[in-house]
């Protein structure tokens, strides 16, 4: 099987109206679809889990780079299993140009809550120091947990409305 490079700064395509009971990711984007309603996400950094930021804009697989980065973040950014363009159900269109995740991505002010209950703790992403969190402190920040591509489909059409 060929190995599937992710990369930071790529921008990806999520179909906001596949089946939401394909699992196991059956359901592959053709170019027919390319038209029909999409949400975008662009790669932060990778390690075990890819770290990625979900916009705000809703459009074709054909919207233009720049409309995309120019709308607002949707929510924090997450994690996500990469399985959704492993698996041709997304796909990748494009990328930032000299991407750089302090300054297109504000990675000087990421954090997201690690732990469990007794032990929540809030990473900061650029100086990897965690401090303890409470969960009345939680409503700004994720959760860390990796996002299937259907969960995260379903998580943008409950945001979007």
């Amino acid at each position: 099987m060929k190995k599937i490079i992710v990369n930071a700064g790529e921008i990806f395509c999520i179909p906001l109206f596949m089946p939401k009971d394909d699992w196991k990711l059956k359901t592959k984007l053709s170019d027919e679809d390319l038209d029909k309603d999409f949400a975008f996400g662009r790669v932060i950094e990778t390690s075990s889990s890819v770290l990625v930021e979900i916009f705000k804009k809703i459009g074709s697989a054909k919207t233009s780079i720049s409309e995309i980065e120019g709308s607002d973040i949707l929510f924090s950014p997450l994690q996500i299993f990469w399985d959704g363009v492993i698996k041709k159900r997304w796909r990748i269109i494009g990328k930032t140009e000299n991407y750089d995740k302090y300054k297109h991505s504000d990675y000087d002010n990421l954090k997201m809550i690690f732990g469990a209950e007794g032990d929540f703790r809030l990473r900061d992403f650029c100086t990897q120091k965690e401090i303890p969190i409470t969960r009345e402190e939680f409503r700004q920040y994720e959760f860390s947990i990796v996002w299937y591509p259907i969960d995260l489909e379903n998580r943008i059409l409950k945001v979007i409305g």
